[in-house]
């Protein structure tokens, strides 16, 4: 896994929350929800993803930025590392930048 990213820990905003970590990369910019499943494994992937659409937008009204973000939801994997965590996104947002 590659080590020492440009990445920023974002503060938690209340009801515009931002999302949790901001990722600018070669190709793109990242706003990153971080979840980890419940107890029971339960995982809500649409729920994750709307969140994490909603909070790049407020990302973006909040830094008066042009373009939004691409949002992504990073899933911690249970009693692994985090180079086993899953990323999920739309399909719609990774044909965009196709």
């Amino acid at each position: 896994m590659q080590q020492g990213l440009n990445a920023q820990r974002l503060p938690r905003a209340g009801r515009n929350d931002i999302g949790d970590v901001f990722l600018p990369a070669t190709n793109d910019i990242y706003v990153i929800e971080a979840k980890a499943p419940r107890r029971d494994g339960k995982v809500d992937l649409s729920g994750w993803l709307r969140e994490a659409h909603l909070e790049a937008e407020n990302y973006r009204k909040s830094k008066n930025m042009k373009v939004t973000p691409t949002p992504l939801v990073i899933i911690k994997a249970s009693n692994k590392g985090i180079e086993d965590a899953y990323v999920v996104q739309r399909l719609g947002d990774v044909l965009a930048k196709l």
